[in-house]
């Protein structure tokens, strides 16, 4: 079985107060390269990390790697025009592509591998990870089949439409690491992970 993998790190970073999130180091470590390693260790295939164009801050960021780097130059129109230019760089005879956000520092190589065995054992379905108290993760892996449904959502909401419409394939993957449902948006988020991720270092 063939996967591909997305690594969507286009976003302006906003939100977020003074400076870029993907550049800020946690542990010594740009937040988008905890990201790219962890798929990079992973049974992952092909990776292709989506950066805006001539963002060479969070291409250096992430540094070498088992991935290769996309660019997108029309970022600033929302998280779907990344979602399409990784779509194009992918082989499109992949069975499914796994999409993993690039401010998801938590994310680790256990729970990917988890994920993609589920993949391999139900290649038509959405697999995705879940809390024990129902709460939809990332990253998820998404059947060929919706590749073109993919490829056609417009504005900043990534597959979230596509995910909505097509219930019928879900395939939750209970999953107690708190990093595949943690985001950083701002400087509170990231105070709030660095807490917890030295509490779990302690223990």
């Amino acid at each position: 079985m063939k996967l591909a993998a997305l690594i969507l790190a286009a976003g302006s970073s906003s939100r977020f107060e003074d400076g870029h999130k993907l550049l800020v180091e946690i542990n010594g470590v740009p937040i988008v390269r905890h990201v790219c390693t962890a798929l990079e260790q992973s049974k992952i295939g092909d990776i292709v990390l989506v950066t805006a164009s001539r963002d060479d801050a969070v291409a250096k960021a992430a540094g070498p790697g088992r991935w290769r780097l996309v660019e997108n130059p029309r970022a600033r129109d929302g998280l779907s025009t990344s979602l399409r230019a990784g779509l194009r760089s992918i082989d499109q005879s992949a069975d499914g592509l796994l999409i993993a956000l690039a401010d998801m520092p938590g994310i680790t190589t256990t729970p990917v591998d988890t994920l993609i065995s589920a993949f391999e054992d139900n290649p038509g379905a959405i697999v995705f990870p879940v809390s024990t108290d129902g709460r939809r993760g990332h990253p998820i892996i998404w059947p060929r089949s919706l590749f073109a449904a993919l490829g056609a959502v417009s504005g900043d909401t990534g597959g979230r439409s596509v995910l909505a419409d097509h219930q019928d394939l879900w395939h939750p993957v209970t999953c107690d690491e708190p990093g595949a449902f943690t985001d950083i948006d701002t400087r509170a988020d990231l105070e709030t992970f660095v807490a917890a991720d030295q509490t779990t270092r302690r223990k």
